[in-house]
């Protein structure tokens, strides 16, 4: 296949980690209203350094709303603004997310850990252009991060940097090299430059890890499709979807392939900004 799959087309077809571009803050969801609304209903006592510490062990929901109290006790405060930018990008506050990270930057500039909290939720947005400039310096402050380092990598293939992208991705994996967020990442590299036979053996190797997502799954039964192979790609992807959605997902793949015109004009609304793990 020589044209580009567009990571728009990607996107619809398997929910992949390659998506819009919001430029406005998006609507509260229901967790951010009732993370508010719980907030509200206690007073605001600074938090110990042990509660602090011990916080990392409870779920995303508390963890988020530990955090935004103590942020909003005292914005100033990095440790509060890091960690609640990353919980919130974690449970789908991504706009809030880059806002939280964006201010504190500007009272931390170098802060490696506010660059990466910036960087990976700018990243999860599908704003790869934007991302690449923190998440180098959060790589060069952290040159061990493998996960740094691999969201490195997403943010230059969402800028149509690929060879750049794959360099990152090897880089990652030379730290981590079973490691299937990596793996698939690559693997959707060769798949958005038109060469499924080279993702398929890079995600078959990510499945014999146990930490595999089923979005791993999910993917192999994308480049599947591409190869034409739709009978084995429909029954892997039903493993983790209904047959009715495994069958849309099948038919959306066979339209792209076989309707150059629509192809093109995903390849050009990629190219406007589309969205890692």
């Amino acid at each position: 296949m020589s044209r580009r799959l567009s990571a728009a087309a990607l996107t619809a077809a398997t929910a992949l980690a390659l998506g819009a571009c919001a430029t406005t803050a998006a609507p509260q969801t229901e967790q951010e209203s009732a993370l508010i609304m719980d907030m509200e209903s206690r007073s605001l006592v600074p938090a110990t350094a042990d509660e602090r510490e011990s916080i990392a062990n409870q779920d995303l929901l508390t963890q988020a709303a530990f955090w935004a109290e103590a942020y909003e006790l005292n914005p100033a405060d990095r440790e509060a603004a890091t960690a609640l930018s990353n919980v919130l990008r974690q449970i789908g506050g991504v706009p809030r997310a880059i806002e939280i990270a964006r201010q504190a930057l500007a009272l931390f500039p170098d802060d490696a850990g506010l660059l990466s909290a910036y960087g990976l939720a700018l990243a999860a947005e599908g704003r790869g252009p934007q991302a690449i400039e923190p998440l180098t310096r959060a790589v060069q402050a952290e040159p061990g991060n493998w996960r740094l380092i691999n969201a490195l990598g997403v943010s230059l293939e969402q800028a149509g940097r690929t060879s750049a992208a794959r360099a990152r991705f090897q880089e990652a994996m030379a730290i981590a090299p079973d490691e299937p967020a990596i793996l698939s990442n690559l693997a959707l590299s060769h798949a958005l430059a038109g060469e499924p036979d080279a993702a398929e053996p890079l995600l078959r190797r990510a499945m014999d890890n146990d930490l595999a997502s089923a979005q791993v799954r999910q993917n192999l039964a994308l480049v599947l499709a591409l190869q034409g192979r739709f009978d084995e790609a429909e029954r892997i992807a039903s493993i983790d979807t209904t047959p009715e959605m495994a069958a849309a997902n099948m038919a959306y793949i066979r339209t792209l392939m076989s309707s150059p015109r629509r192809w093109d004009s995903l390849n050009e609304a990629a190219l406007r900004g589309s969205q890692q793990r």
